[in-house]
């Protein structure tokens, strides 16, 4: 590469003088021109969805039942819906409150119809029906539906 430089500069003719000139201009022009903002892309950011952990309040609001401020001298009723081990769980609650409150009166979920799943607003079925004249003809003021493991 050298003996090539070595050679044009030897040159007399002035081809020497203008091929280095030439070399620098493309060298000037390939590295320190700017880039063209017409045809060149921005760099790839990610775009990321935001969702808000709180949400919307979709759910109609309704008012909930007033709470009984003592169980002695109450009803409550046991209904199960089928939920695991609830037929351990339910009597064991059961006897735990009687022993707390002596005058409470527990009507067993062998008494009471089955709780199914709940059906939609404003709209009982049949079994919700059902459980409900069975809830006032035993005089249920609270009911613990279900639960278990």
């Amino acid at each position: 590469m050298m003996d090539m430089f070595q050679q044009l500069l030897n040159m007399s003719d002035g081809t020497a003088i203008c091929m280095v000139a030439c070399f620098v201009v493309v060298i000037l022009f390939a590295f320190c021109s700017p880039p063209d903002t017409a045809t060149s892309k921005p760099p790839a950011e990610p775009a990321y969805r935001v969702v808000s952990p709180i949400g919307e309040s979709i759910v109609e609001m309704t008012t909930m039942a007033p709470r009984l401020d003592t169980l002695a001298g109450k009803t409550v009723c046991m209904v199960w819906n089928n939920a695991f081990k609830a037929d351990v769980t339910l009597p064991a609650i059961g006897e735990a409150l009687k022993n707390q409150y002596p005058s409470l009166k527990i009507v067993p979920y062998t008494d009471m119809p089955d709780a199914f799943l709940p059906e939609h607003h404003g709209a009982p079925g049949k079994e919700s029906e059902v459980l409900q004249a069975v809830f006032k003809e035993k005089g249920c003021n609270a009911v613990i539906s279900g639960n278990g493991g």
